[in-house]
């Protein structure tokens, strides 16, 4: 009897599409939502980057020296375009290659940073290895960002924080100077050294 009731189990499939259910909807139900996680992440990457991008082409058009309220402005608008809460860091760095007058090398000057949530650099060792060449006398706009971002379900990713970086030139003066920045002179407009293309002054960026 026991061996016959054994048998006619094993042989039954009454109940399979329930067990197989119990089974697959949970592996389908963290598919779908890690889906729309990644995908979350890939998009606020996406947006950092473009938005990092938008304030550094914004300071390669200034012709006049920058200020404490107009970096906290190009802060607001990061927020805005990143949809972030006020929390990003956006720190901007100009640096220009210079001459040694005692050995003749060139070499590269940081000539001013400033950050709004975050520190300003006193010297380039952070970030010198990101800079590519250039020709001495010519400067550098370095925009750095930092926007956190959390999943929004727990499907096996931490929170992270995004960094951006991007590279442009002055276009229409060849040099973008701050308001305290001493011996940091803006050259009229027109002025020998300056860059009047108005292509797309991105050298280069990346994530971290």
């Amino acid at each position: 009897m026991k061996s016959k009731l054994t048998s006619r189990f094993l042989r039954s499939e009454h109940g399979s599409l329930s067990i197989e259910a119990v089974l697959v909807v949970p592996i389908l139900a963290w598919a779908i939502t890690a889906t729309f996680v990644f995908f979350d992440a890939f998009k606020t990457q996406y947006i950092s980057q473009r938005a990092t991008y938008t304030i550094a082409d914004m300071l390669s058009r200034e012709e006049t020296p920058v200020d404490a309220p107009y970096l906290a402005s190009l802060h607001e608008m990061y927020d805005y375009l990143s949809n972030g809460d006020g929390a990003n860091t956006l720190r901007v760095t100009v640096v220009e290659r210079k001459t040694d007058e005692d050995t003749g090398e060139p070499y590269l000057d940081l000539v001013w940073s400033e950050g709004v949530n975050v520190q300003k650099y006193v010297n380039l060792s952070v970030i010198e290895d990101r800079i590519p060449n250039i020709s001495v006398g010519e400067q550098l706009i370095v925009v750095e960002s930092e926007q956190e971002w959390s999943p929004a379900f727990g499907v096996g990713l931490a929170d992270y924080k995004f960094y951006e970086i991007a590279l442009a030139r002055p276009r229409f003066s060849p040099k973008l100077c701050w308001e305290t920045t001493a011996g940091c002179t803006t050259p009229p407009v027109g002025s020998p050294g300056g860059s009047a293309d108005d292509g797309d002054p991105d050298l280069g960026g990346g994530t971290g």
